[in-house]
């Protein structure tokens, strides 16, 4: 029998497994202005998206999203829905705000795009992961 050495996984030192930074083939605006990413805390799936800015967002703001995702075709495509922040929290050691926000109105077709370009991203939220 041939056994594989296996070795560590990187942890935080909340204990969480040490993801891998890629280039994202996600692009968000907010405005005019581009959201903080990517890093290693980026997250988008059909549910929402949580990301990082320098200005504070008021929680129950619906905002209009456009996204430019990488397509199987090897183009892109782009995702377009409204979506309302649900939590927003500045973080102590950045100065930045953390906001997450909720789909409200992503058609079925193009949730399906952004959860395959969040997970060759390595960007989909913990709970997409798993389905």
């Amino acid at each position: 029998m041939n056994k594989r050495r296996m070795s560590a996984a990187k942890k935080t030192a909340r204990g969480k497994p040490v993801r891998k930074a890629k280039q994202t083939p996600i692009h968000v605006k907010l405005g005019k202005q581009n959201v903080v990413q990517p890093n290693e805390t980026f997250r988008v799936c059909p549910l929402g998206l949580q990301f990082y800015t320098p200005k504070k967002v008021e929680h129950f703001r619906v905002m209009d999203f456009k996204m430019n995702v990488a397509a199987a075709n090897g183009g892109t495509t782009e995702v377009a829905c409204a979506g309302v922040v649900v939590h927003c929290q500045q973080e102590k050691d950045s100065k930045l705000y953390r906001v997450w926000v909720k789909f409200m109105d992503l058609a079925k077709d193009k949730g399906d795009a952004l959860k395959c370009a969040a997970k060759d991203a390595d960007a989909i939220c913990p709970h997409c992961e798993n389905f």
